[in-house]
């Protein structure tokens, strides 16, 4: 059929489909696990957290008695996070939160300190930060002194 004087017809296509005519239920992805949120990015999260900028710090009863065992504070978790290098990260989906373990030099001794954040809180407006443990890399975990 030609349309106002074009030469150009008007084609009629047939379409078959090939695929599979049974209902089957949609596969599910294999992995449902949310993608970490990188180093840096936890860094710079966690550090606005502590500092009191932006979201929520949350410390888990198991971190506070650590606190006292081990010898150390708020400080050396901050320390490590802001001059260490994350040496783990996991998804724990129980808690719905990415698992971090920042390890750092502090007085000579390597230190570990491991927070979480939470998956559920948006990490830009409103992050949620737990404090889950920190340790000292000596053989009974507690703080010496290297002088």
């Amino acid at each position: 059929m030609a349309q106002d004087g074009d030469d150009q017809k008007e084609t009629q296509h047939e379409c078959v489909y090939v695929g599979s005519h049974s209902v089957e239920v949609p596969l599910d992805s294999l992995d449902q696990t949310p993608a970490p949120p990188s180093d840096e990015l936890a860094r710079s999260v966690s550090l606005s957290v502590l500092c009191g900028n932006r979201g929520s710090l949350k410390s888990m009863p198991h971190c506070n008695r650590r606190m006292k065992e081990r010898n150390f504070d708020i400080f050396d978790i901050e320390y490590a996070i802001r001059n260490g290098r994350c040496v783990k990260v996991e998804y724990c989906a129980e808690y719905q939160d990415h698992k971090f373990t920042f390890r750092c030099l502090i007085d000579g001794v390597e230190f570990d300190a491991v927070f979480a954040l939470s998956a559920r809180h948006d990490l830009i407006k409103a992050p949620l930060m737990v404090l889950i443990t920190g340790c000292w890399k000596t053989s009974n975990g507690d703080r010496c002194f290297r002088y």
